[in-house]
């Protein structure tokens, strides 16, 4: 009996341990692709841009943009997000810009980033849309985003849009300070996603 208890308290620690130590939450861990394409995952962003988000334009023949999904979604530690999907084929030298609309075709944010690399395939992110009193300001109703690639020189090379699915989380909090990682750090997506 002493020889049992004394198993069943070791295996209990060696749960303990394990328990502690856990699986690694992979909420942080920043987009493969989104890096792949535009070499970060760190973006600028302006939360209620004073300028206009581009209207759609198709990408010259020689490129692909294919907004596939926007979707308020959850990371893996249950912080809200936005994540998105787009398949693509780019050549080198174009930036990024990411924009989210409210119901009102308002700017709520833009994010924007990098340098296009050669790049054909998916590109998969979630941005964090809350975190330690920090939230983007969403509002109410439907969103909508568009994904841009423009020239340095500021010209659109091709923007499409889409429809935000999904309800929008009803987040509290003060804006996102400068610094602050919500909404700033592009994050991986789920796998399966």
């Amino acid at each position: 009996m002493k020889q049992f208890t004394s198993l069943a308290a070791m295996s209990l620690l060696a749960l303990l341990l394990l328990s502690a130590c856990g699986l690694k939450d992979k909420s942080y861990a920043t987009s493969p692709s989104l890096r792949a394409l535009i070499g970060t995952t760190t973006g600028n962003v302006a939360f209620r841009p004073p300028e206009p988000p581009p209207a759609p334009v198709a990408p010259p023949a020689d490129w692909e943009l294919h907004f596939s999904l926007a979707t308020f979604s959850r990371l893996e530690n249950e912080q809200p997000s936005l994540q998105v999907v787009l398949q693509v084929r780019t050549h080198p030298g174009a930036g990024f810009e990411f924009w989210l609309l409210d119901e009102a075709g308002q700017a709520v944010a833009r994010w924007s980033a990098g340098a296009t690399t050669s790049y054909v395939g998916t590109v998969c992110f979630q941005l964090e849309l809350a975190r330690d009193g920090e939230a983007v300001p969403l509002g109410s109703g439907e969103h909508r985003a568009i994904v841009v690639f423009r020239e340095f020189g500021g010209q659109v090379i091709a923007a499409r849009e889409a429809r935000v699915t999904g309800n929008a989380p009803r987040l509290e909090g003060t804006v996102p300070a400068p610094n602050s990682p919500v909404y700033r750090e592009a994050l991986a997506c789920p796998k399966g996603s």
